[in-house]
């Protein structure tokens, strides 16, 4: 019972029901989530299933892993898994959440890039892709609804989230300014809410109160070290896969840095990941590219995937598993060796109403990735109608998301037919 207790009081975060969360359930959990969800539609599906469904987070825990995975580099929603993964049951937890996320989206990425290489030419499949792509905007778009709702509830995070989306849409501004200005006018918000009443009064609209205040829970180093541990053996054994091949060697490192070094999510990463993979190593065509690009947008997952198609074309299977695992392996170290320390920082009411703060501009920066993706693919009636079928099936229906999904394949297949 002893031992039983100390493993508990070691979890990083504990579920609501007050057991540990089995690593099974974990993996299946966020299998589910990643064969359900499009780019940046994870973090709705993620917050249904994890909140909603299974009662393993609040809505503030959920917020507070949203806002961490925005500071990072690499893909927000990847990070975000880690992250909820790592506060269930700690390393092992988050690389179980971060490898059921990522399967789907992994063997889907090289089907799909097989099919559509081979089967490219027949009207059908280029039908399904066009459906597919559209109804895609309408999963983002309840996504980033959803998530406005959940996070956009005060005046002050209105007007740090239109701040968001006017630095990022309107001066194009890029997202290591957009997070300096969300930290420096959250910091002068709570200020204000300690100094005035009337501020204060507001700020507790949204849920926070200046006298509610939480104990930081202290940080278990002995766990900390095992971590840290875990991590530099994953390092170690990555750092001897790819120095096996040349190949191998370059993918790995061109794809370690390319996740670790550029921020503001897979849409900040591809010029990068064009000049280095057609201009610089040659790994792929233009040609490739487009449709790598295309293939991400509409197959489960994060937009980063587009690191597998790249893999696979430059050194086959081995070449898919390398890239893909490097483009993330930098932020699952990071999260792994950070995550107790930003969550103590979260217990601390000031410190939360400031993270609250800078994931209510990141949640305004999502509606310019909204618009990006409408002014590429809806472009035409039919377009529009499966966009529009997708947010109204989601949002007003309680049908499962991967019902959504299937279903409309084969209304795209039908529809695009006929115009």
């Amino acid at each position: 019972m002893g031992d039983s207790n100390l493993q508990a009081k070691d979890q990083p975060a504990a579920a609501k029901t007050g057991r540990i969360v089995p690593l099974a359930d974990i993996g299946f959990t966020f299998f589910r989530i990643g064969i359900t969800s499009f780019s940046l539609a994870a973090l709705g599906e993620a917050k249904r299933w994890l909140v909603e469904e299974k009662n393993w987070f609040t809505d503030e825990d959920y917020l507070q892993g949203v806002g961490f995975s925005q500071l990072l580099p690499g893909a927000p929603a990847v990070s975000l898994m880690m992250y909820l993964g790592y506060r269930l049951r700690g390393f092992w937890g988050s690389l179980v959440a971060a490898t059921g996320y990522m399967i789907p989206a992994f063997f889907l990425m090289l089907l799909l890039g097989y099919l559509y290489a081979r089967y490219n030419q027949y009207p059908v499949v280029k039908d399904l892709f066009t459906g597919l792509s559209a109804l895609v905007v309408g999963l983002v778009l309840n996504t980033v609804l959803s998530l406005w709702q959940s996070g956009v509830k005060s005046k002050q995070n209105w007007i740090l989230a239109l701040g968001g989306f006017a630095m990022i849409y309107l001066a194009k501004l890029s997202i290591y300014w957009i997070l300096l200005a969300a930290t420096v006018t959250s910091i002068f918000f709570v200020y204000l809410h300690i100094h005035s009443t009337w501020w204060a009064d507001k700020m507790a609209a949204d849920g926070s109160s200046r006298d509610r205040a939480f104990t930081p829970q202290p940080v278990s180093w002995r766990s900390y070290g095992f971590t840290a541990g875990f991590v530099a053996a994953a390092v170690a054994v990555n750092t001897l896969v790819i120095s096996t091949l040349p190949v191998f060697r370059d993918l790995g490192v061109t794809f370690m840095q390319l996740g670790g070094l550029v921020f503001g999510s897979g849409y900040a990463m591809l010029p990068f990941i064009q000049e280095t993979a057609v201009s610089q190593f040659g790994w792929i065509t233009s040609h490739d590219f487009t449709i790598a690009l295309a293939l991400s947008l509409v197959t489960p997952g994060p937009l980063t995937k587009i690191a597998t198609f790249i893999g696979f074309k430059a050194a086959g299977l081995a070449g898919a598993l390398v890239a893909t695992v490097n483009i993330y392996l930098p932020t699952f170290g990071i999260i792994n060796l950070t995550a107790d320390f930003y969550r103590r920082a979260g217990q601390v009411t000031n410190i939360r109403l400031v993270i609250r703060g800078v994931v209510a501009a990141f949640i305004g920066t999502l509606w310019a990735v909204v618009i990006r993706l409408s002014t590429d693919i809806i472009v035409d009636f039919p377009t529009m109608f499966m966009a529009a079928g997708a947010v109204v099936m989601q949002r007003f229906t309680p049908i499962d998301t991967l019902w959504i999904i299937l279903g409309g394949a084969v209304v795209s297949v039908v529809l695009f037919s006929i115009f």
